[in-house]
């Protein structure tokens, strides 16, 4: 391939293969890429996903890389179209800081729409502008000047790394359902680190711990107990469809040397978390023992004052101590359908 002029003269090395250059994309019409980059501005200021469920809240969070790496590689398109006397890093320099703090300008818009400011989203927007610019500058042959192969590999290389990164919260999501799926009718058993991702505590964290059985092997949850009432755990997005199946259990141990007063809570989508609207019961628990609590259905199905709860959509559970008092933690061993 013979070398062809650059946008201020200069002569360009030969590319290392066949390829598209990113210069290509100066084509778009200049009014087209102010709308994109006004318009996805806009979209991340004012749409918002649902919170349940928790796999919206994944790819509410992966459109922050994802709009701010095409509003990246939208300005670095912008100065192609001008020619200036600016080095092509410093180009990319222009777009990266450009984005960010358009980043940080659409956090400081969602103040004014009710919706939390954060730190972490702009880390999220700079991760994404600086993975499209990696790309971009893999197929840009004004950086390729020493060693092109060698460039593009680490651009390309760079460039994967970060999308990687970007991806691996949504990876682990949908990991975590395939996990509950697989699982059912077990809800809950802490056999892996999967199984922790519908887990929420109402204070300090449970702890994944070994089993202490006869012959070993096995694990399950230690939930500490603070100092206060209603300390424990709850599954924000349990299976839902617990129809076909006669009983709730709840296996748990008290390691401690007082009674344990435990409440199990369930309640479904309908709920408007008032709490004759759900079912809520209490089982003791005798210092040092393992109780395998069983809940009939029709009793939890029942419970809900003035309606049935819809046992087709479960979506929530929650253990823990009633009142103050007992023990430091409690061991979650297993939640499952009979």
């Amino acid at each position: 391939m013979t070398d062809t002029p650059g946008r201020t003269g200069e002569a360009r090395p030969p590319a290392p293969g066949p390829g598209i250059d990113v210069e290509q994309l100066t084509a778009l019409p200049r009014p087209l890429l102010f709308a994109l980059i006004a318009g996805l501005a806009l979209l991340v200021v004012f749409a918002s996903l649902p919170p349940r469920p928790i796999i919206f809240h994944v790819l509410q969070k992966l459109a922050h890389p994802t709009v701010f790496g095409t509003i990246a590689v939208s300005v670095l398109v912008l100065q192609l179209q001008r020619p200036t006397a600016r080095s092509a890093a410093v180009e990319y320099l222009v777009a990266f800081v450009v984005t960010v703090a358009l980043g940080a300008a659409t956090e400081i818009g969602q103040h004014f729409t009710h919706r939390d400011p954060s730190l972490r989203d702009v880390g999220l927007d700079a991760r994404g502008a600086l993975c499209a610019l990696a790309f971009a500058a893999a197929f840009d042959r004004r950086l390729w000047e020493i060693r092109a192969r060698f460039a593009r590999a680490a651009y390309l290389a760079l460039g994967a790394v970060l999308a990687v990164i970007i991806c691996l919260p949504l990876g682990w999501t949908v990991a975590s359902y395939a996990n509950r799926y697989r699982n059912f009718p077990v809800l809950f058993t802490p056999a892996s680190a999967l199984d922790l991702f519908f887990v929420a505590a109402s204070a300090h964290p449970p702890e994944r711990v070994p089993l202490a059985a006869p012959g070993g092997g096995g694990y399950t949850l230690r939930v500490p107990l603070i100092d206060r009432p209603y300390a424990g755990v709850w599954f924000t997005e349990p299976s839902p469809d617990w129809r076909g199946f006669s009983s709730l259990v709840v296996d748990v141990t008290n390691p401690g040397t007082v009674d344990l007063e435990l409440s199990v809570r369930v309640h479904d989508q309908r709920h408007n978390w008032s709490f004759a609207d759900r079912f809520n019961a209490r089982y003791p628990v005798p210092p040092g023992a393992r109780r395998a609590i069983a809940i009939p259905l029709a009793t939890i199905e029942n419970a809900p004052r003035g309606r049935l709860m819809d046992l087709a959509h479960i979506a929530g559970i929650m253990v823990f101590r009633a009142g103050a008092g007992g023990p430091p933690a409690f061991l979650l061993n297993r939640i499952a359908l009979e």
